[in-house]
């Protein structure tokens, strides 16, 4: 049980039952076995989507971003300039992508490149498909429905079953990336912070960087983002009290 809460601890996009067994070398049936102790015991809560999200006391109720800005921007400036790419942190309020934080370096891309169109552009960011990806999928649809799939170019992506396709990918190793869907020239990847039940209280960092870079170079900016992402959860904290967590989605 401690390396099953060991492993969600450092996983704050999620793991699935047979993720962790693969990872522990557990048996599947003994990992779901621990899992509901785990949940029980309001140690983990279990996300529509099958995933298992740690959710420690210490860590403390709720914490809103802008209360913890002084904490959150260094982890965004060193994350900016160990990989020379813009860094932001994302939300999904009153149904618009915000960008909530973030840290710019000279020659990455800035988030006035994509200011505009970006209320409407979770689809076609790394960041707006790990929000996307942390709803339940009847609420992710009737968002789509409501907000549209805009093309911003020429490889946005064009349908739900085409996102969905992609999600469903992306959430194997939980970094969810583009490659030119918001703009031409540039590639994003992100990482799931915090989730919970309810939309306005998941975060995702990602990370800006030109769509030239070498194939290495990109992984080696994915595993820095990783980095940063178990850097920001202990000061952000659990998304709600496990009271919360009860309660259905919105």
């Amino acid at each position: 049980m401690l390396r099953l809460i060991e492993h969600l601890s450092r996983s704050p996009q999620g793991l699935t039952a047979k993720q962790l067994a693969r990872r522990t070398g557990i048996p599947v049936k003994t990992v779901y076995h621990h899992l509901k102790t785990i949940i029980d015991r309001r140690w983990a809560w279990r996300g529509e989507d099958g995933r298992h999200y740690f959710l420690p006391d210490v860590l403390g109720p709720v914490t809103d971003v802008t209360v913890r800005l002084d904490q959150v921007q260094p982890v965004l400036e060193r994350l900016a300039a160990n990989t020379g790419c813009g860094v932001f942190l994302t939300s999904l309020r009153d149904e618009r992508l915000t960008v909530v934080a973030y840290s710019e370096i000279a020659g990455a891309p800035r988030l006035d490149d994509f200011a505009e169109g970006l209320p409407e552009a979770a689809h076609a960011t790394a960041g707006g498909q790990a929000l996307l990806a942390a709803m339940p999928s009847s609420h992710r649809h009737r968002y789509l429905k409501a907000s549209g799939l805009r093309p911003f170019t020429g490889q946005t992506v064009r349908s739900e079953d085409e996102l969905d396709d992609e999600l469903r990918l992306a959430a194997e190793t939980g970094v969810y990336t583009e490659y030119g869907q918001c703009r031409s020239d540039v590639t994003c990847s992100a990482v799931i912070v915090r989730a919970g039940p309810r939309t306005s209280d998941n975060l995702a960092l990602a990370i800006a960087m030109r769509i030239d870079l070498p194939k290495d170079t990109r992984r080696g900016v994915d595993r820095l983002l990783l980095l940063a992402v178990a850097d920001l959860v202990p000061i952000l904290g659990p998304a709600l009290t496990p009271e919360e967590m009860s309660r259905t989605w919105d």
